[in-house]
C-alpha cells in the first residue's frame, strides 16, 4: 500500500492544486451568484466610512480654499516684521506668524459669514417667497399678453394660440419655479431639523482645518515620509508631479473661479438694485452661482433677469439682460484672465465640449470639474508629446 501511494505521490501536488482551483470557482460562483448583496454591503461600508470622516474631508477642501489667502497675509506679516524687528530669530517666530494669519483668516471667514446670514439670506428668501406668490399674478399676466397679441394681430385667438403655444409650456415653467422654491424650502427644513449634527460636524471641521492650515508643512512632511516608505523613488517623484500639476491647473483655477463668481454675483446684484429690479438678489445670487460653469453664467443670469424683470415691464427685463450680458463680457475679457491667469489653455470649442460631456455624465458636478479636468488631461498629452519628439530626434542623431 505504502509503495503504491509512494508511486503516485507526484500526483498529489496536482490534486491540492485541482481542489483549491475548485473551492476558488465555487467562492467565485458564490460572489458572482450574490453580487448585488456584495456589492450592497461593499457600498455600505464605505458611504458608512465616508460618513465618518466626512469633516475631515470637508476641512482639507476649505483648508486648500484658505491655505493661499493665509500665505498671503503671512508674507505681509512678515514683511512688517522684517522692517520693525529685523533681528528676531526667524525659525521661532514662524510658528505664531502662521497662527496670526490663520486667526485673521478665520476673522475675515467669520465675517463674510455674517455678513452673508444678515444681508444676503433675508432678503434671498423673501425673493424666493414674492416669487412663488406671485406665479398666479405671473399666469394672469402670461395670458394678458396673449390676449393683446391676438388683439393686435386681429386674427388669432386664444384657441389658435393655444395651438401655437401649447398649453403646456407655461403649466412646465410654473411647475418648475414651484418645484424650485420647495426645494429650497424644503432644504432649509431639513437642515434645522438636522441641526445637531450638523453643529457637531461643523465644530469638528472647523478644529481640523486649523490645524490643517497650521501645521501644513509639517502634515505633508508626515505624508511624504510615508511616501518614502511605501513607494520606489520612481513612484513617489511621479506622484509629487501629479500633485503640483494638478494643484496648478485644477486646484488654482477652481480657486480663481470661485473668487471670480463671488464677484460677478456681487456686482450682478449692484447692477439689479441699480435699476430697481424686484428679483435682484436671486439674480446675482444665482449669476454668481452658475458662472463657475463657463457659457451657462451668463445665459442663467440675463435669462432671469429678462424674464423676471418683464412681468414688471418689458423695459426693466430688457434693460436688466442687456446690463448682465454687457458686464459679462467684461468680466469675461479683463477680470477673469486677471483672477483666474491662463491655467486652463483650451481652445473654446474643446471647452463647450467638456462642458457638455461633463454635464451629460455627471450633471452640475461635472459641468464645473470638466473644463479643469480636461486641462489636465492636455498638459499630460503635451508632455507625452513632447517626450515623443525628443525621442524621435534623438533616434534621428
Amino acid at each position: 500500500m505504502l509503495e503504491k501511494l509512494k508511486n503516485y505521490k507526484r500526483y498529489f501536488p496536482i490534486g491540492i492544486g485541482v481542489i483549491i482551483i475548485g473551492i476558488i470557482l465555487m467562492f467565485a460562483d458564490r460572489v458572482i451568484g450574490n453580487s448585488p448583496n456584495v456589492l450592497g454591503i461593499i457600498w455600505g461600508y464605505i458611504k458608512q466610512f465616508v460618513d465618518i470622516i466626512s469633516p475631515v474631508i470637508y476641512a482639507f477642501a476649505i483648508a486648500y480654499l484658505l491655505y493661499y489667502p493665509v500665505l498671503f497675509i503671512e508674507r505681509w506679516v512678515v514683511k512688517g516684521l522684517d522692517a520693525a524687528l529685523p533681528k528676531r530669530d526667524k525659525e521661532k517666530s514662524k510658528g505664531w506668524v502662521r497662527l496670526l494669519s490663520v486667526a485673521a483668516v478665520f476673522l475675515i471667514v467669520i465675517g463674510m459669514i455674517a455678513m452673508l446670514i444678515n444681508f444676503i439670506l433675508p432678503p434671498l428668501f423673501e425673493n424666493i417667497n414674492i416669487l412663488i406668490n406671485s406665479i398666479p399674478k405671473f399666469e394672469a399676466q402670461f395670458n394678458a399678453w396673449m390676449t393683446e397679441i391676438a388683439d393686435t394681430l386681429g386674427t388669432l385667438n386664444m384657441d389658435r394660440i393655444s395651438e401655437i403655444i401649447p398649453p403646456d409650456v407655461f403649466n412646465y415653467i410654473k411647475n418648475f419655479l414651484l418645484s424650485g422654491g420647495q426645494l429650497i424650502l424644503s432644504s432649509i427644513g431639513n437642515f434645522i431639523a438636522s441641526f445637531s449634527s450638523f453643529v457637531i460636524d461643523f465644530i469638528v471641521t472647523v478644529i481640523v482645518t486649523f490645524y490643517f492650515l497650521k501645521d501644513k508643512e509639517r502634515l505633508f512632511a508626515g505624508v511624504s515620509k510615508v511616501g518614502t516608505i511605501i513607494c520606489t523613488p520612481k513612484v513617489k517623484t511621479q506622484i509629487i508631479d501629479f500633485i503640483k500639476t494638478l494643484d496648478d491647473v485644477v486646484g488654482k483655477y477652481l480657486l480663481g473661479t470661485i473668487l471670480d463668481s463671488a464677484i460677478v454675483g456681487a456686482v450682478s446684484v449692484g447692477l439689479m438694485l441699480m435699476i430697481k429690479h424686484p428679483f435682484a438678489i436671486l439674480i446675482g445670487v444665482a449669476a454668481g452661482i452658475t458662472n463657475v460653469i463657463p457659457y451657462v453664467g451668463p445665459i442663467v443670469g440675463s435669462g432671469l433677469a429678462f424674464v423676471l424683470g418683464s412681468f414688471t415691464s418689458l423695459g426693466m427685463g430688457v434693460t436688466g439682460a442687456v446690463l448682465l450680458l454687457l458686464y459679462q463680457q467684461i468680466d469675461g475679457n479683463i477680470v477673469q484672465p486677471k483672477i483666474v491667469g491662463d491655467q486652463v489653455g483650451l481652445l473654446p470649442v474643446w471647452i463647450l465640449i467638456s462642458v457638455l460631456i461633463g454635464g451629460s455624465y455627471f450633471g452640475g458636478v461635472g459641468m464645473i470639474a470638466s473644463v479643469p479636468i480636461a486641462a489636465l488631461i492636455k498638459v499630460y498629452l503635451d508632455r507625452m508629446y513632447e517626450h515623443k519628439i525628443k525621442g524621435e530626434k534623438k533616434v534621428a542623431r
